[in-house]
């Protein structure tokens, strides 16, 4: 209650953890369950890497915290752009706050990631927090985004002078799987792109009608899920995700 973080400084676990084990993040619809995706030190790095490469994020750039760090996708962002070498703006203001473009204006922000609701936000109360100078890059993740909304957006980018990035992807993936040329964004905004660096998908069991598993492979695929602490000692138990 008065911002005070207590620390464990216990020398000895009660529990074995696995030598790869970095972190434990809970799924989306895991809410009311023990249920935790384990993801190894690989699967950090080599996901990290991989968006900094796909959104060719440099040391100049600089992001602003719209995602709470505990959830995969805002996780993501910061050790994208740490592993860049670029600037983090933290702050704990909806985009919906006043206050929230000034520090974007203030601070030069140029990468800014949002989820689907981020863009109803946007709709209700207005885009004037897209409308600064230093924006170059707005990606999304987290969710569907409607086809309409890519495409609006997307041009909207045009107009100011950013890019709209749409990105698909999980928590038992490191967040990031897949990425839409922002380029195509406008022209096939129903669509996911292809997979981020080092990774791959294929369909498997494709029926009479094209239909089939959609099958992820790539270093950023969990060590697996923990239900009980006992689960913690385990190292990987699967390669590919369904």
């Amino acid at each position: 209650r008065d911002g005070s973080i207590a620390a464990d400084t216990r020398t000895t676990l009660d529990r074995d953890l696995h030598d790869d084990l970095a972190v434990l993040l809970s799924t989306s619809g895991s809410t009311g369950s023990p249920r935790l995706v384990r993801l190894s030190h690989a699967n950090l790095d080599s996901n990290a890497e991989a968006v900094v490469a796909t959104l060719a994020l440099t040391d100049t750039d600089r992001a602003v915290t719209t995602l709470e760090p505990t959830y995969s996708y805002g996780l993501s962002v910061l050790h994208s752009h740490l592993a860049a070498g670029a600037g983090v703006v933290l702050t704990d203001l909806s985009v919906t706050d006043p206050g929230f473009k000034d520090i974007v204006r203030r601070h030069g922000v140029t990468t800014m990631a949002a989820v689907p609701y981020t863009f109803e936000l946007l709709d209700r109360l207005g885009t004037s927090v897209l409308q600064t100078p230093s924006l170059r890059q707005l990606t999304c993740a987290g969710g569907r985004l409607p086809a309409a909304t890519a495409r609006r957006y997307a041009e909207l980018g045009e107009r100011l002078g950013f890019e709209l990035v749409v990105m698909y992807g999980a928590t038992e993936a490191t967040a990031r799987m897949a990425v839409l040329p922002p380029h195509l964004a406008a022209s096939h905004p129903g669509t996911v792109g292809h997979a981020v660096p080092g990774g791959a998908f294929r369909l498997d069991a494709v029926n009479a009608e094209g239909v089939g598993d959609l099958v992820y492979t790539g270093p950023n695929v969990m060590l697996g899920y923990a239900e009980s602490p006992s689960d913690l000692a385990r190292g990987r138990d699967l390669d590919e995700l369904v």
